[in-house]
């Protein structure tokens, strides 16, 4: 009486059944040399007939490294943001539909992604960022997920977004618009910051900047420095441009705390539309999953050795209670 096929199977029911070590079916599951022909063809009728259909964690098994994708955090960045939560687990789900395993490296352990994986997706940017020059010193295909450089990368259009959300508080009226970021001098602020300005100077208004330190805990930290401005000039704005969900979110709470009406009083906008941060929150909506998705298609380019390129994901703003 014959077996049934076992769709469950994985690469080591295939060893024991060929009565073979685990390494002798990975040379013959990748065409690799090492065992006769016989052999192969063998483990290659046992793998038929199991129907073994190889997970992300059976690739990294036979596969070794080469089916690892280090998923790398930028200096400035942190691993308990909500926006970069919500990223890493569509980066996990897109490249487990292409077999790959992702594992998480921390900024301060970058430097061991060479040994432990075969390709990169490095997170944020900043100047001076060292991880290029050691991904391409190692020959380790990679992939950014920020501003353009060189290389491959993909972000969403970041300089447009912000300019929608700030041309539309123009169009509601407003007319003393501040833009509220972290680290507004630094090179990761540029873009979001220059669609701002460029929505100002057509209307003809003046910026005015409220720059926030980084922080673990960006809602808290931009209503304290919101907090702060309207205990010196309760009146100041009449209009806020957030560089994300989070700043939004702190702000929101400060002008409630301070007696000010949203959006009767100042209006408010956000970037990102986070899941339950921007319930209720005028926000640029940004495809994360789309991104997750992008950048994965670039890292098996990369891994290709084709041309490199930037791909910029389209943004939109979505309007609801805070403008």
């Amino acid at each position: 009486m014959s077996r049934q096929p076992s769709k469950t199977a994985n690469i080591r029911e295939i060893a024991r059944r060929a009565g073979v070590s685990i390494a002798s079916v990975s040379r013959a599951l990748n065409d690799k040399p090492g065992i006769s022909e016989a052999l192969r063809e063998r483990i290659l009728a046992i793998s038929r007939d199991v129907e073994y259909r190889p997970s992300a964690a059976a690739r990294q098994l036979i596969s070794g490294k080469a089916a690892v994708v280090g998923i790398s955090l930028g200096r400035r960045d942190f691993e308990l943001r909500p926006y970069y939560i919500l990223l890493y687990q569509h980066l996990t789900v897109a490249l487990h539909r292409q077999g790959m395993v992702p594992i998480f490296f921390a900024h301060d352990r970058t430097s061991t992604l060479p040994e432990q994986a075969g390709a990169a997706i490095l997170l944020g940017e900043f100047a001076d960022d060292p991880r290029p020059e050691l991904m391409r010193s190692r020959s380790v295909p990679f992939v950014r997920i920020g501003l353009a450089g060189e290389g491959f990368s993909v972000a969403p259009e970041d300089r447009h977004g912000i300019y929608l959300a700030t041309r539309h508080l123009v169009e509601k009226g407003r007319r003393r618009i501040a833009f509220v970021g972290d680290e507004l001098t630094s090179p990761h602020s540029q873009h979001r910051l220059g669609g701002y300005r460029q929505a100002l100077d057509e209307a003809g208004f003046e910026a005015e900047l409220i720059d926030i330190p980084p922080n673990l805990d960006p809602a808290l930290t931009g209503y304290r420095w919101l907090s702060r401005r309207l205990e010196r000039e309760p009146r100041a704005y009449d209009g806020l441009v957030c560089e994300t969900d989070e700043l939004a979110r702190g702000c929101l709470t400060a002008l409630e705390d301070h007696g000010l009406s949203v959006p009767g009083e100042v209006a408010v906008t956000g970037f990102d539309d986070l899941p339950t941060l921007a319930e209720g929150l005028t926000t640029v909506r940004q495809d994360i999953a789309g991104i997750a998705a992008m950048s994965v298609e670039l890292l098996g380019e990369a891994q290709a050795s084709k041309t490199p390129r930037h791909v910029s994901m389209p943004v939109e703003l979505v309007v609801r209670e805070t403008s």
